[in-house]
């Protein structure tokens, strides 16, 4: 099997893309059931993880942004 660098990033694209539609409510059954056969591919699993994280920030940094603006403080946890 021969990978090649525009291969894989065409799956990485294709799993973010496929990521924002689900995050966004928008995804039809078959790039549902896409998404899921993507879990067992290497490439896209990675493009999956990138766009969570992404996701995960924007959705975080936007919380602590209420927090502020409502006057609360912000509750940092020691590891």
């Amino acid at each position: 099997m021969v990978f090649t660098v525009e291969g894989i990033y065409m799956k990485k694209k294709k799993a973010e893309a496929l990521m924002q539609r689900l995050v966004q409510n928008k995804i039809s059954r078959p790039e549902f059931e896409e998404l899921l056969g993507g879990l067992e591919d290497p490439e896209m699993v990675n493009g999956m993880e990138e766009s969570m994280r992404i996701h995960f920030e924007i959705v975080l940094n936007e919380y602590n942004k209420s927090l502020k603006s409502n006057g609360q403080v912000e509750n940092k946890h020691s590891k």
